[in-house]
C-alpha cells in the first residue's frame, strides 16, 4: 500500500466511527462536523507549514548561494590587489636599488682622484749599438771602395 492510500483508509475509517458514535447518541452530529472541520483545518495549516519551511530554505540556500559569490568576488578582488601591490613593491625596490647606484656613481665622479696624472717624459732616442754602427761603417767602406 502506498502512503497515501493508507492515509484514505485512516480517515474513512475515522468517519465510519464517527457516524457509528453519532448513530449510537453518544456523540452529536455537531461535534462530527467540528471534528472533520478540524481535521480539515490541520491539515490545512501543516500544508501551509510545510509550504513555508520550503520556502524558507529556499530562501536560506538563495541567501547562501548568493553570500558564497559574494565572497569569491571579494576574495577574487583582493587576490588582485595584493598581486597588484607586490608588482609595485617589486618596482620600488628596483628603483630604490638603482637610485643608490646612482648616487653611488654621482659621489665616484665628484670625488677627485686619488692618482694624480703625470705627464709622460718623451722617451730619448735610442741610440745606435756598436754592432750596428760597425755594420754602417763597414757598409759606407765598400761603398767608397767601389767607387
Amino acid at each position: 500500500m502506498s502512503e497515501k492510500s493508507r492515509e484514505e483508509l485512516l480517515l474513512e475509517y475515522e468517519k465510519e466511527y464517527l457516524q457509528r458514535l453519532a448513530n449510537e447518541g453518544k456523540l452529536k452530529d455537531d461535534d462530527v462536523k467540528k471534528s472533520e472541520e478540524v481535521r480539515n483545518e490541520m491539515t490545512v495549516e501543516e500544508a501551509e507549514k510545510v509550504q513555508a519551511d520550503a520556502a524558507a530554505q529556499v530562501q536560506a540556500s538563495s541567501a547562501a548561494k548568493n553570500q558564497s559569490e559574494d565572497e569569491l568576488k571579494k576574495k577574487e578582488e583582493f587576490d588582485n590587489e595584493v598581486s597588484k601591490i607586490r608588482k609595485e613593491l617589486q618596482l620600488l625596490k628596483e628603483m630604490a636599488t638603482l637610485t643608490e647606484e646612482l648616487e653611488s656613481l654621482k659621489k665616484d665622479l665628484r670625488r677627485p682622484s686619488k692618482r694624480k696624472a703625470t705627464k709622460k717624459k718623451a722617451a730619448p732616442k735610442r741610440k745606435a749599438t756598436k754592432k750596428k754602427a760597425l755594420n754602417e761603417d763597414k757598409i759606407h767602406l765598400n761603398h767608397f771602395m767601389l767607387q
